[in-house]
């Protein structure tokens, strides 16, 4: 409940902090405005600092070992598999409309638009161009469903626009659920739903809800002919995909090579983005009703293969994940039978703390969109207990076209992300964006550079500074303290990072209450502006005893300056620390009614009323939340028990070992640090 617990360390209010963090995460930076956070609460040991800080630690007796990780692609024939329409239908994304999701940009020419949702749109019609394109590159199946839900869904808009009704994508999809499947998805060309919908008693509900169209506000013949436009593409992009069949996808062929080839006899994980995709290829090569996937399951010697996503209830999740991982699970007489499973297809519902260490081979299905989950699914097979020394990840990529598909995709995400910096987005939108730099570590996972896992780790755990911390240790384990206490204040050095340009500073503080105060800031010379994140500040500074040192003469030159920018802000953002921690906190109710019930017995015979006022004046100071919450027990127990001298002695108690607040000298001595009481340990230029 104290909002300013943490301002000794640079972070002087919470919520201010968390709303930064909010804000920050559209570009993808809030994982690492939570750095100086997460150094204050957290310990983390990441994969990559045991290996190297405790290459001799054991758990139980048993040496740790962490096996090597080795990335393999798997290229498949993606152009093959669409049979050479791949640009065709590359294209036909490119250039739908998508209109029932941007009505926005459908009023009138001399009707005012809402920006903020003409944007909001605008980036809603590019994310599903991406999806597309995804879903696309995933498989067959899940690019065909996603053809005919938005066949379905723009007939349907349209046979309610002509009844005055706007149809939203989130009405259609929650009328989906009242839809017999037969209904929706057969081999046809999808057409509207609404005679459906108008005939099923449980959608009523949702249609009567919808939007009423306002014919002053939209141009319908513009509307209507971009639904149109839209339906054209569509049917075509159909008629090519709708009979494409399991023998005829390349991908697919090329994962039962894998399978009844070099992995053979093997148990394999295999995950997938989209249940659609799992589900696919489970029907064709693992569901017991398919003939084909019968015969394959024989040719891999009665291989037993099952799929989970979404759709698995917990209780059969967990006995599925015992199956496929017995010995891991405490099932070890389930190894070897035929409980268990060999081969397992999964969406991303298993993807994180799950024990699947009896499983030493991984194939990513799809492209790494977001590389973190490379790194969460290799998890779920690289833990403490596996008995491989080598574990293999298979990452599918296409031969042919990747190139423009992540031309593509990385267009549209940059015009998302042109939109969200125009101020007209929120989060939610943009959790479907992807993060430019993913683009770069998607080729160099294709070229199987392993290091990519370990810094997709270290990023994704912000640990960098553990290893400054034991550059550090193992100095002063050598007798290196004299070494540091030799060198003087203020001495300097300098090294080359590729595009940064600035000076690190460390200054100490010493205000009058011999508290000794440290902050690590950099001053950026590109954008201006002071930070003090020490995750982007440890890798901006860190170096080893081979580093070149260069110092840039030109912003040496102008050091005494820059210096003066860091101590401005370094005052400026104390005082503002030390006002929020001198700010009056709120009284919670329950110490109110504590108080006033104290008040009530003053006069008590077994009590004393001194003792009665030092326990008011210690309750009218503010408390944690754990603490209100004892209180609250304590007081309800009062209340039954009716035993007022037992509650007094009890809260006593409580009280006595709560940490009194800072007081108002101690105050007054934080508040009156001045330039005089900074000290410069050292600074390093950065170029």
């Amino acid at each position: 409940g104290d909002q300013a617990y943490f301002s000794s360390c640079g972070i002087g209010d919470l919520q201010r902090y968390f709303r930064r963090v909010r804000r920050d995460a559209r570009d993808g930076k809030g994982i690492i405005d939570l750095f100086n956070l997460l150094e204050e609460v957290v310990v983390r040991r990441t994969r990559p600092f045991i290996r190297k800080a405790y290459p001799e630690a054991t758990i139980r007796g048993k040496k740790v070992q962490f096996p090597e990780r080795h990335l393999k692609t798997i290229q498949y024939d993606l152009e093959g598999t669409y049979q050479g329409i791949y640009g065709e239908i590359v294209s036909g994304i490119e250039n739908l409309r998508l209109a029932p999701y941007n009505l926005e940009s459908y009023k009138k020419e001399d009707v005012e638009k809402d920006e903020m949702e003409l944007g909001r749109e605008q980036a809603l019609v590019g994310i599903f161009k991406s999806r597309y394109l995804k879903r696309f590159e995933s498989s067959v199946e899940a690019f065909r469903i996603s053809i005919r839900r938005a066949m379905a869904y723009i007939h349907t808009f349209e046979s309610y626009l002509l009844d005055g009704k706007i149809l939203r994508s989130k009405e259609f999809h929650k009328l989906l659920r009242f839809m017999d499947r037969e209904d929706v998805e057969d081999d046809a060309i999808p057409t509207s739903i609404a005679d459906h919908l108008d005939a099923n008693e449980e959608a009523q509900s949702t249609l009567q809800e919808m939007e009423i169209v306002d014919h002053e506000l939209y141009d319908l013949r513009r509307l209507h002919d971009a639904l149109q436009h839209d339906v054209r593409l569509l049917t075509v992009l159909w008629e090519k995909i709708k009979d494409i069949t399991p023998d005829k996808d390349k991908k697919l062929q090329s994962l039962k090579e894998m399978l009844a080839g070099d992995l053979k006899g093997k148990k394999v994980l295999v995950f997938s983005y989209y249940r659609d995709t799992v589900r696919y290829i489970f029907k064709n090569l693992g569901e017991q009703n398919n003939p084909a996937a019968v015969e394959f399951c024989q040719q891999l010697g009665g291989t037993t293969i099952r799929r989970m996503d979404s759709g698995e209830k917990p209780k059969e999740k967990e006995e599925l994940i015992k199956r496929f991982s017995p010995v891991a699970n405490g099932r070890e007489e389930w190894a070897g039978t035929e409980k268990e499973v060999n081969i397992l297809f999964s969406s991303d519902v298993l993807s994180e703390g799950q024990n699947l260490q009896d499983c030493g081979h991984l194939i990513n299905y799809d492209l790494h969109w977001n590389p973190t989950r490379m790194v969460q699914r290799a998890g779920r097979i690289d833990r403490l207990g596996t008995p491989f020394d080598t574990l293999s990840i298979y990452n599918f990529f296409p031969d042919e076209g990747l190139d423009r598909l992540l031309g593509l995709v990385e267009s549209l995400s940059d015009k998302i992300s042109n939109i969200d910096q125009a101020g007209f987005l929120d989060a939610s939108i943009l959790g479907e964006s992807v993060n430019p730099r993913n683009f770069n570590t998607l080729k160099r996972i294709m070229d199987e550079d392993g290091k990519v896992i370990e810094e997709e780790e270290q990023f994704t755990e912000l640990a960098s500074s553990e290893f400054l911390k034991q550059q550090l240790q193992s100095l002063l384990d050598s007798d290196g303290r004299d070494i540091l206490d030799e060198l003087p204040n203020g001495i300097h050095s300098g090294l080359i990072k590729p595009k940064a340009k600035g000076v690190f500073f460390y200054f100490q503080g010493l205000p009058k209450t011999g508290e000794t105060l440290h902050f690590w800031k950099y001053y950026d010379l590109h954008s201006r502006k002071v930070m003090d994140n020490r995750f982007l500040i440890a890798g901006l500074i860190s170096c080893d005893s081979e580093t070149p040192r260069v110092v840039d003469h030109e912003t040496y030159s102008r050091i005494f300056d820059h210096q003066e920018v860091v101590i401005k802000e370094i005052l400026e953002s104390f005082q503002k620390q030390v006002g929020l921690e001198t700010a009056p906190r709120p009284i919670d109710p329950t110490q109110q009614n504590v108080v006033t019930l104290i008040q009530q017995n003053l006069n008590h015979p077994n009590v004393t009323r001194q003792r009665c006022l030092d326990l008011i004046r210690k309750l009218n100071q503010p408390m944690r939340t754990v603490q209100i919450k004892g209180l609250r027990n304590l007081f309800s127990e009062q209340v039954t028990n009716q035993d007022f001298s037992g509650f007094v002695s009890e809260l006593e108690s409580m009280l006595d070992s709560i940490q009194p607040s800072t007081s108002e000298s101690e105050v007054s001595q934080r508040i009156s640090l001045t330039r005089n009481d900074l000290k410069l340990i050292c600074f390093d230029i950065i170029s």
